[in-house]
This record gives C-alpha cells, structure tokens and sequence, in this order.
C-alpha cells in the first residue's frame, strides 16, 4: 500500500519544533464528513469553511470554501440526493447577534464557483429534499429545543433549480410538524406531479400528530389543505403511500399510515369546483389490526391496498371502493412487504415479499390469484441466523443483514447463500455498482468487496482501523477514514482492491491552514 502524505505534514512538523503551543487546538469544530460524487466534504464551523477533498489517481485535491463570516456559523450540512451539491445552514453566531439572517448555501459538489445563497429566516434544523431534484423544504425537526422560542410549524421551501426561497406556517390543528414527505415522486430526478382532475399539482405532505397537511409547490399562493385524522382515536401519522388514479379508481388516493389503531387513512385527491385548486375528502380503511407497512396492488378488476398485519402476521387486502376484504395468514412474523415481479409460465406476474426484523423467514405470495382463496398459499425462505436488515438489490434480489453473516436470497431459484463477516453488516458502511457490492463497516479493518454474479467475496486488511465508509461515484473509488484529527484516509479500487493499488493520505485537514494564520 503506497503511503502519500500532503505537502501540509512537513509543515506542520516544522512548526511544531519551533513553536510551544499548538497553533491548531481548539481552533476546528469539524461536522461528520458528507459524500458527493467526487469529493469528501467536511464542515469546519469554527473557521466558516467548507473543504473538499478530492481524490485523485495518486493524490488529493483540497479545496477550501467561505460560508458565512465571523458574525455567523454553520448549523448543519447536507448533501443533495444527486449529490451534486453541498447545503450549508448559517446562523447567527451568538444570540447577541442582530439583524443577521439565516441563510441556506448551495456549492457545487467539487467546491468550484460561488455558492448561491437564500434568505430562509429562521435557524430551521432539518432539511426534506425532494426526489426531483427541484427543492428542499426546510423546517424545525426534533431536535430544535435550544431555540428560546420559534415557530414549530414554520418552513422554508427552497427552489434548488433557482435563486428563490418561501418561508410559510402551516395551517394545521394545532399538531407540532414532524416530518415531510413527497408522495407523488418515486423516481429520482424525474418531475413527477399529481394529477387531479387533468391538472398536475405538485405535491407535499406535512405530517403532524392526528393530522397531515399538503400543499402544492407550484401553487404560486401556497394553499393549504388541512385534514384531520382522529385525534380522539389516537390516529399518529407515520408516512405516505400515493396511490394514482386508473380505471379501477379514477381520483388519486393518498394513504396515510398510522403509528397504531386498526385504519388507514385514504385521502381522496380532488379538484375545487371553481378549478382553484384541490381538496381531499376523508375516510379510514378499517384493517382490523395495527400495520406496519402498506402498498397498493391492481387486481384484474379490483384495486386492493396491501396492508401488513404486525399481530397476526398477514397481509390484509382491502377493496378501496367497498371497504370489504380478507387476509392471508403468512404463517411467519411480518412488519414489511414489497412487491417484485416474478414470472410464472412465461407470463410477469406481481408477488409480494414479507418480513419482520428479528424474525427467521421471508414469505412470498404470488397475488395473480389473489382473488380466488385457492390461489393464497405463502411461501418461505428461511433465514437461520434471523433478520437484522433488509436491502433489495434489485428485483431478483435482496441482501439480509444477520449478525456476522450476510445472506444473498436469490428469489427466481429460491436461492438463500451465506457469506460469513467479522462484523455486523452495517447499510452505511456499504455501496452496489453494478454487480459488486462494496462493504467497508466502521470499527473493523477490511474493506471487501462481492461480485453478486458468482458470490465470490475479496477482502484487503487496512493499517488502520475504518470510522466511515464512502464511495464517490465520479472517480470510481471507495474511500475510508480513520479517527485523527489531521485527516487520515485509504483510497481503494473497487474493481481491484489490494493494497498495492490503495493509497494513504494523512494531514489534508490542515493543508492551507497555516496560509490562513
């Protein structure tokens, strides 16, 4: 393993000889490292900086950015879901500290060219960013009690594709926002408006306690709809699933599920008679038990939302237009489903997955016959060591997290193959491309990699020991950080991991830092 230090170590060994304090000590706030596709971004709060790290064939690149200035600082960072830029939330530095905004940065991924910067207006301490690409709606999450008073349902909605930012309070029932969703967009980067009555709307959900309230993005006026879910029946709103209309049920549906109680909600999605905008009528779906995962399913003539039974283990298909139904009893614990195409005598057809973390089995049910109470007969495949997480890999496939093993679970063959690890498996520290899977948990010193067409596994043994995995799909490369305050990390080929092919930076953290002094 080639060892590559930057310019920066000499520099500061020299310093430290001649000098008897550390010019450094208790000079850097450093936030966690965010990933983009071409660099490694740290946040230095304490000298408004953000700095990009970029790997090169042999070396770094690093580059420093201002944000802010000495009557600010960076409350929190974030990367967008393209991870073509870097969002950097300043605030005033102290509370003495007057007419100073709050102000969202935007920087490009690779830290070249001027940010571009919104006036938001508050210290909100979240951000939602919508799958499009299009915005970010900030807003006051859980963690927003340092803040001696502050408008608990205030949000910011920021155009990315822009320079504009509006700031709007939710008119709800007095229930504290708690997180947002964007139910109408499901693939990344794809605008994707809900159409009511043959106009697009595009459209967010603001879910609070017994309530959800939307809003269109587009709307110009922002207006609001505010829909009450039963506070008296301890109705707790935990997500969205957007349902659009067909020619089984023409109006989109947007169902809601609760945190417990035996409904879901159906919001039926509508235009204003005047064409003014849209409103909602309310009902809850009786299930007939707590769930904990939902989805929609088309049978030949009727459209069935799928819910998953936690107490009894089943899934439970309701007809949204009667409100009738049944279950199927799995046979096996359940709390998650998806759904998979699967093939059946040359013909596609849907079938369902089901499981519960900690429980032994994944059940699968073909839904083709659905109807017929002949046709719903589960089947399983076991997992021995239990089911800590669940990743689908596409399709065909689906990687379980088990203590120290890791399971490939082909579903086509019925295939379950084990892979032993030293450590838990940890989705964080991991990546897919293509047909390799890329793994590297913090706290142990292997990076591995698995070709998922063979199932064949490769390690190589660091020199130190992994505090995060990254992998940046610009240059190709997995990166690893190691604890120490200079910057410490091992750039690895992925195609070939080996350590003489890997390369080892230490002290980028301080490079241009004594420039600076």
């Amino acid at each position: 393993m080639r060892r590559i230090f930057g310019r920066t170590l000499l520099t500061v060994l020299g310093v430290g000889a001649c000098a008897p304090d550390d010019p450094y000590a208790g000079g850097r706030d450093l936030l966690p490292p965010l990933t983009t596709d071409d660099a490694l971004v740290w946040i230095d709060r304490a000298r408004d900086e953000v700095l990009f790290v970029l790997p090169t064939a042999t070396d770094l690149q690093v580059r420093r950015t201002t944000v802010g200035d000495e009557q600010t600082q960076v409350l929190w960072g974030a990367v967008t879901r393209d991870r073509a830029s870097v969002l950097a939330l300043t605030v005033p530095a102290s509370p003495k500290e007057e007419d100073v905004d709050e102000q969202l940065h935007r920087l490009a991924a690779d830290g070249k060219g001027e940010p571009v910067v919104y006036d938001v207006h508050a210290p909100f301490t979240a951000a939602a960013l919508s799958p499009d690409l299009r915005r970010a709606v900030l807003f006051f999450g859980s963690d927003s009690g340092a803040e001696p008073l502050h408008n608990a349902n205030q949000i910011a909605i920021v155009d990315l594709d822009g320079e504009g930012a509006r700031n709007v309070t939710l008119n709800g029932f007095g229930g504290a926002l708690r997180s947002v969703e964007f139910p109408g967009q499901q693939v990344a980067g794809e605008p994707a408006p809900i159409v009511i009555d043959g106009a697009p709307h595009d459209i967010v959900a603001f879910l609070a306690a017994s309530e959800v309230v939307l809003m269109d993005m587009d709307d110009p006026a922002l207006d609001q709809v505010a829909i009450p879910l039963g506070a008296d029946i301890g109705f707790e709103p935990t997500r969205t699933l957007l349902r659009p209309g067909n020619p089984l049920f023409t109006d989109p549906v947007l169902f809601v599920l609760s945190a417990q109680g035996p409904e879901v909600g159906m919001l039926t999605l509508q235009g204003e008679a005047d064409g003014s905008g849209f409103t909602a009528q309310i009902s809850l779906l009786p299930v007939g038990e707590s769930s904990g995962d939902l989805v929609y399913y088309d049978g030949a003539s009727v459209p069935y939302l799928i819910t998953v039974g936690t107490a009894s283990g089943s899934l439970v298909f309701t007809d949204i237009r009667t409100q009738g139904g049944f279950r199927v009893e799995l046979g096996a614990p359940a709390r998650q489903v998806l759904l998979r195409d699967a093939v059946r005598d040359g013909a596609t057809i849907r079938q369902a997955v089901a499981w519960a973390q900690g429980g032994t089995m994944l059940s699968t049910l073909d839904l083709d016959g659905i109807a017929d109470s002949l046709g719903r007969k589960p089947r399983h495949l076991k997992i021995e060591t239990g089911i800590d997480a669940l990743v689908q890999l596409d399709n065909d496939r689906v990687l379980i997290g088990s203590g120290t093993r890791l399971y490939v679970v082909d579903f086509p063959s019925e295939q379950v193959t084990p892979l032993s690890s030293q450590s838990p498996y940890d989705p964080r520290g991991s990546a897919l491309v293509g047909d390799r899977l890329l793994l590297g948990t913090a706290g142990q010193q292997y990076v591995s990699t698995v070709d998922l067409a063979t199932l064949n596994p490769e390690s190589m043994l660091l020199d130190a020991t992994i505090s995060g995995f990254h992998y940046l799909a610009g240059p190709k490369q997995i990166v690893v950080t190691h604890d120490d305050p200079a910057g410490h990390l091992t750039v690895v080929d992925p195609a070939a991991p080996s350590r003489a092919t890997s390369h080892v930076h230490w002290g980028f953290l301080l490079q241009g830092v004594l420039d600076q002094e």
